[in-house]
């Protein structure tokens, strides 16, 4: 059995290095899909929608309206400065207040690391012997999109 959620949205803006056109500091509203295939438990439910809207909902919190910071590009620098962020990328430098940023342990922000940082997260939210597979899919735009799959077990 498999069940199927329109997970949430997100709104963040990021770039990506050593790419002409993503290098420049923009934006998405990314749209976010879950699966979830098992057996059907003694509820009669392969998993809680309501459930797993919240969990997904708990991770989708964080990243929206946040500046999306790569930790582990040799080429971008992050420096804390009290309470901001000085961001050094290639020839570009950002100052962002500290609260507005999320790092994340990637080397660019891209929908794919998005949607495997979101489905770990997720897979490890989720609990159940009747649980086979997960699927995450994160769109950044109609048509642009990826999808993590998470194997339980």
């Amino acid at each position: 059995m498999r069940i199927e959620l329109e997970a949430g949205h997100f709104s963040a803006v990021h770039f990506i290095t050593e790419h002409e056109k993503c290098e420049h500091l923009h934006g998405h509203n990314w749209k976010v899909r879950v699966a979830v295939e098992g057996e059907p438990d003694q509820r009669g439910m392969v998993v809680d929608f309501l459930e797993l809207r919240e969990k997904m909902g708990e991770i989708l919190k964080k990243y929206d309206h946040r500046v999306l910071l790569p930790t582990l590009n040799p080429s971008v620098r992050l420096e804390e400065e009290g309470e901001n962020l000085r961001v050094r990328a290639g020839n570009r430098t950002f100052l962002f207040p500290l609260e507005d940023v999320v790092r994340l342990p990637v080397v660019n922000i891209t929908v794919e690391e998005l949607a495997r940082l979101m489905g770990e997260e997720l897979a490890g939210k989720l609990s159940g012997s009747n649980l086979r597979r997960l699927t995450v899919t994160v769109s950044e735009a109609p048509g642009q999109e990826a999808v993590f799959e998470h194997s339980f077990g």
